[in-house]
Order: C-alpha cells, then structure tokens, then sequence
C-alpha cells in the first residue's frame, strides 16, 4: 500500500563553516546555481507524489520572505534538531507516520524520497533510517568525505532523512532528547549500546539487526535501517569543499 505522509524541513543550525565562509545567516539559504539549497530539498518532496503537506523548521523571517510560498508553514527551530523535529511534528498535529529531511541536501531529487518510502512499507516499524552502502557513495562521491561505520554486513554511512511515529516519539520522548544530547560523545553512545555490543563491533562481528534489536531492548521502539541506493540522501553540504561536488552534480544534471 502506498505511503502517504508529511514532510518537516529542518533548517535550524546556523553556526557551521559554510555559514561563516559565505555570511549568511543560515546554511539552507546558501545559493548553489542560483538556488537556495533548501529549495532542492523543497523541489524533491514537490515532486514527490506521497508526500502532502511540507513544513520548514527554522528562521521565520529570513525563510517565510524567500520560500515562505513553497510550502505550508516555517515555524522557529528549537535548540537541536531533535526539539526542532518536535516543533515541527507539533505544527502538523499529524497521527500518522512523518518523513523528517534535512534541508542541506541538495542532490535530492522525488524519486529517492518515493523509493525509500516504498522499501519503509514493506515492514512495520516506528522508525526508519536510511543507510548507503561505502562502495555506493563512493562510487558517486568520492570527492566528499564521510564516515562510515563497518558491520558484518559492510560499511555505511547514514542518510540525512527519517521517517518516523510521532506517537511513538511522544511517549520516548525524554529518552531520546538524551540520546540527541548525547550523540557527539562516544562513550555516552557506547553506554547506551552496551558491553555486548560494542565488543562485536570491535570484533567485527556486529550486524544492523543486532543493532535494530538493541534499540528495540533499550528505547522499546521498533527500529530500521533502510539501505538506499541513492547516495545523494546522505551527501549534506555542511562542509566547504562540499559545495563545489554539488555544484558540479547539479551542473552536470543540466540543473
């Protein structure tokens, strides 16, 4: 059955390298071919023919006057991308599932959106998170630098999208602020995870369903890694040497 759903923007950060290299206020007004890059993001769930309504987290003013017309509503960021996502799940009064997407992905495009939210339909879950394989990204991207995390079943890195129950949200809520606050510090994260699984990641033995699971023991939410074939879902221009691999993508899409 296909998926319906609404769309929360977040374009909250404003204290990164691009904007004090370009001087601007806020990284998704960042122009990349005579576009704000948020408008990519806003364009790719346009086209998109699952997605309803769209709302921007972020600052109001600055948005609402250049693309506040593209899109249902901007309300004002929270002080880290999971209160933003709240701010914005309480402007929606949605019950049913929400795709949450960053707004610094420019190479997104309709088709990604709609293929991942297909592969989401075929198993239930409160929680979604697309991954993409090293050698995939690579292949596209190799100019940008990223991270990956190896498991027994390759290495990945994360998209910058998820689709996710606000109900479920509601009641982990205080869990999971916790886990944002904490998601910079290793040693937070590896308490979180426990002994066991931290020792199989070392030995290289960790998968992505030991990992589902544990959230599962830990949060009580069912959890799932999505592998994507688009590596442009998790290519955010957060960095400088970012912005000319998009430019030259974008260029050569005749965009």
């Amino acid at each position: 059955e296909k998926i319906m759903t609404d769309a929360i923007i977040l374009a909250g950060g404003s204290e990164g390298e691009i904007e004090k290299k370009f001087g601007i206020i806020n990284r998704s007004l960042l122009v990349i071919r005579d576009k704000f890059m948020i408008e990519y993001v806003v364009e790719a769930l346009r086209s998109a023919s699952s997605i309803k309504k769209i709302i921007i987290v972020g600052p109001v003013n600055e948005l609402k006057s250049r693309i506040g017309g593209l899109v249902e509503e901007v309300v004002p960021p929270g002080k880290d991308p999971f209160e933003s996502t709240w701010k914005g799940l309480e402007a929606l009064q949605s019950r049913e599932k929400v795709l949450v997407v960053s707004s610094d992905l420019p190479l997104l495009k309709g088709e990604m959106i709609e293929d991942f939210l297909l592969r989401c339909s075929k198993e239930e879950a409160d929680f979604y998170y697309p991954i993409i394989r090293r050698e995939v990204y690579q292949e596209k991207l190799s100019d940008s630098q990223r991270t990956f995390v190896c498991l027994r079943d390759g290495c990945f890195t994360g998209g910058d999208v998820l689709f996710l129950n606000p109900q479920v949200m509601e009641k982990k809520k205080e869990w999971i602020s916790q886990i944002v606050e904490s998601r910079k510090s290793p040693v937070a994260i590896a308490r979180l995870m426990g002994a066991r699984i931290i020792f199989k990641y070392l030995t290289k033995r960790l998968t992505i369903k030991d990992v589902e699971e544990r959230v599962h023991q830990v949060l009580g939410i069912r959890a799932l890694a999505v592998i994507t074939p688009y590596p442009e879902m998790g290519f955010d221009v957060d960095k400088v040497g970012h912005v000319p691999v998009a430019e030259r993508i974008l260029k050569n899409r005749g965009k």
